[in-house]
């Protein structure tokens, strides 16, 4: 009868732990700053207007496109849980130490992954700003570990920061709290002004877009342009708001930064409508067969700077997480033979390796990693 009464009392127990974990839980899913805001009621009026609001989500434009991926690899449970020792870095990834005075006009420097900064017409602009880890939660997302890594404070002054839209890897509240009080202006798709606000950044300095919605800041245009992707933060928020692409136009430069996306006729329509490009920032990682609609492999990557008549490729989303079940350099090794194969003029710098479009950095600096 003991052992059956403290039996009794350890399930009893466990159920309170279990009740008080999942009280803990909830508690975090809606009242935790990391997830971001709710739109105002401008906001709400601007989403509501959009023709690309249906049924209370945004959703994708229609596409003809498919995507027969039979020889990629989907996603299983054992890719996650036993993936091999190479997957990712296994030692820090060389980086060249940052010197803030050295971006001048027409220079770009990568930071890793999809956080670029460009100095056009003396106007200094980031995209997708990422610091710390592409999770909600401090047991996930670590970011690879870099010999010299970019922290906030060795950025020079930032004029304009583009979001493109509110996933981890791409938005990032620590950086954007940081970054509130040291950016002049904002510009995010609809419904990501409510998540800057929240973190900090007055709601003056923010500009929320539909697509081709276009703003200028000092004589420099933003253009918010369609992707094929989705957004969310939380369990139940996939959708709310906005995804997109950016093009900036100045007076001596015309780029595009796609943002996530899947390959579609819309990079076409792009480069017919907005194009030529000097150069695309094209998403080119955390992709498999699973996710070919939202992700793009490294061949579509190739033919999306093709359609957008870029004259310069530049890879972005890889190299700093990881997001899929391919290993880290996999992406850059791929679209490099791709390339090289269309004759299309790529740049591969270094994280961190200030360059211009004269002379272009197409250094295979992963493949030492690979002896």
């Amino acid at each position: 009868m003991d052992t059956i009464s403290r039996i009794l009392n350890i399930v009893k127990y466990l159920i309170y732990l279990l009740f008080i974990f999942a009280i803990f839980i909830i508690i975090f899913l809606n009242f935790s700053p990391v997830f971001g805001g709710s739109p105002d009621k401008d906001s709400i009026k601007l989403i509501q207007g959009s023709k690309n609001f249906i049924d209370g989500k945004f959703v994708n434009l229609k596409t003809t496109y498919t995507n027969s991926r039979t020889s990629e690899k989907s996603a299983s449970l054992m890719d996650w849980i036993s993936p091999p020792s190479d997957k990712n870095p296994l030692e820090p990834l060389p980086t060249i130490k940052f010197q803030r005075d050295t971006l001048i006009e027409g220079k770009f420097v990568w930071l890793g992954h999809s956080t670029l900064l460009m100095n056009t017409d003396g106007i200094i602009i980031m995209t997708d700003p990422i610091f710390n880890r592409a999770s909600p939660l401090p047991i996930f997302g670590k970011p690879f570990t870099f010999k010299n890594p970019i922290l906030i404070d060795d950025l020079p002054k930032v004029d304009v920061v583009v979001i493109s839209h509110d996933h981890y890897d791409h938005l990032d509240s620590k950086a954007i709290k940081d970054l509130s009080k040291r950016v002049d202006h904002f510009f995010v798709p609809l419904g990501v002004k409510a998540h800057l606000e929240r973190w900090g950044v007055d709601k003056n300095k923010i500009s929320e877009l539909d697509w081709h919605d276009s703003e200028d800041y000092k004589n420099i245009k933003f253009t918010l342009t369609p992707a094929q992707h989705f957004s969310g933060r939380g369990l139940t928020n996939r959708r709310s708001t906005l995804w997109g692409s950016w093009i900036i136009s100045s007076n001596t430069l015309k780029a595009y930064f796609s943002g996530d996306g899947g390959y579609s006729e819309t990079f076409k329509d792009l480069g017919d409508q907005y194009g030529p490009f000097d150069i695309a920032f094209l998403e080119n990682g955390a992709y498999n067969a699973d996710w070919s609609t939202t992700h793009m492999f490294p061949d579509e990557v190739v033919q999306a700077n093709i359609d957008l008549k870029a004259k310069v490729l530049f890879p972005i989303h890889w190299s700093k997480f990881d997001l899929s079940i391919h290993t880290w350099d996999e992406p850059i090794i791929r679209v490099t033979h791709e390339a090289e194969k269309r004759n299309v003029n790529i740049a591969t710098p270094m994280i961190g390796e200030i360059f211009d479009l004269i002379n272009l950095p197409k250094t295979p600096w992963w493949e030492p990693l690979r002896q």
